[in-house]
């Protein structure tokens, strides 16, 4: 008995061998912030905020020679208990078939590749509660039932095409459902997003070209969301190492959206009660265009990096005022190890239309943070 169960041991062990083990990963972001006109009606409020905190599991399993399974779940949670990363909530998460050398298919809900051009160097605040970019600008969007591929980074020498087809898997016309649209969306490919990118270390070059077709993204200045929507994205970083400079790094960024189709028993509304002004006949010439400007120095064989972000929205439409965002700040990080920083953030956001009784146009946070990746 003794023997036969050794045996099974051994054939369980050899099983477990042969099958690559899943990686449990993670990260905790949490920060103290004092946000002053946090609601731009002068209301100042101190805050703990979980700031995107997430864990996941995510793994490739050989198949054959050539040919491998990937996957990846992603939840996440509220680190501080409240606010707006609620408990378990779905983030990236897919499964897919990836060809040694070509390229990977892949299947379910994960960053659109419009978002995911950005890249680390456009986003100083990246995942911040009150100061990530997505509360400026349209486009960074995590889509849902979506079939995906990309090439691999070997394939072209640093150039990489990324492309994924988005399902609407809604048979209720568009204009009775809550969306800026009149699309009904019930087929393969209602919405598009694909970039193109291209990296190079050694040069300390990247940079990407990316565009939207019809996916659902949200417009700031205008309080709307689910607007499906046409966009087009140009970014780009330089690490001046490869110059001589070593530990600059420059960012930027240009979009421009607008909205891919628009009923006409939509309008728009200025203001906020009891002034508020409807505007009618012009939802379809809504339009954005932004750009943002980023800095980056880590001292030489110290821990410390010095940051600062500029980025700026201006929404236009007819019959309305143009209405702008503009976002600077600096950020200082601390950076113990590969896994654990400590930073530092002071930020102000504009909003130049919010000149109306009891509203003020500017928000200002101070915040310090730590993060930890496992």
């Amino acid at each position: 008995m003794k023997k036969l169960l050794l045996a099974a041991a051994v054939a369980a062990m050899g099983v477990s061998a042969a099958q690559a083990a899943p990686t449990l990963y993670g990260k905790l972001n949490v920060s103290i912030d004092q946000a002053d006109n946090y609601d731009f009606k002068g209301n100042d409020i101190s805050e703990v905020n979980s700031n995107a905190s997430r864990i996941g599991v995510k793994g490739e399993e050989k198949l054959t020679e050539k040919l491998s399974a990937v996957y990846q779940a992603e939840w996440g949670f509220a680190t501080d208990g409240s606010g707006s990363d609620s408990e378990w909530s779905a983030r990236n998460r897919f499964l897919g078939l990836k060809w040694a050398g070509i390229g990977t298919l892949k299947a379910g809900q994960y960053d659109s590749y419009f978002k995911t051009a950005a890249g680390s160097a456009q986003d100083i605040f990246n995942d911040h509660t009150r100061l990530d970019m997505t509360k400026v600008l349209h486009g960074e969007e995590r889509l849902k039932n979506v079939i995906g591929f990309e090439t691999d980074k070997n394939l072209l020498v640093g150039v990489q095409f990324n492309i994924m087809a988005i399902q609407g898997e809604d048979n209720t016309p568009a204009t009775t459902s809550g969306t800026y649209t009149t699309e009904t969306n019930d087929g393969f490919g209602d919405a598009v997003s694909a970039s193109l990118s291209y990296e190079n270390k050694d040069l300390g070059l990247a940079l990407a070209l990316a565009g939207n077709m019809g996916v659902q993204g949200d417009f700031n200045a205008l309080d709307i969301s689910n607007a499906e929507s046409d966009a087009y994205r140009v970014t780009g970083s330089y690490n001046f190492k490869a110059a001589g400079l070593s530990g600059l790094t420059l960012g930027a960024l240009w979009q421009q959206a607008e909205l891919s189709d628009a009923p006409a028993n939509k309008a728009l509304t200025e203001g906020t009660a009891p002034n508020i002004t409807t505007v009618t006949n012009n939802v379809d010439s809504i339009e954005e265009k932004a750009m943002g400007i980023t800095a980056a120095y880590k001292f030489a064989n110290t821990p410390w990096t010095v940051k600062a972000e500029y980025i700026t929205a201006e929404t236009t439409a007819d019959l309305m005022k143009d209405r702008t965002i503009d976002q600077y700040g600096l950020g200082v990080d601390y950076q113990f190890n590969k896994q654990a920083r400590m930073y530092g953030v002071v930020a102000s956001q504009e909003r130049d239309w919010k000149t109306k009784a009891g509203e003020d146009d500017t928000m200002t946070v101070f915040g310090l943070g730590m993060e930890y990746n496992f």
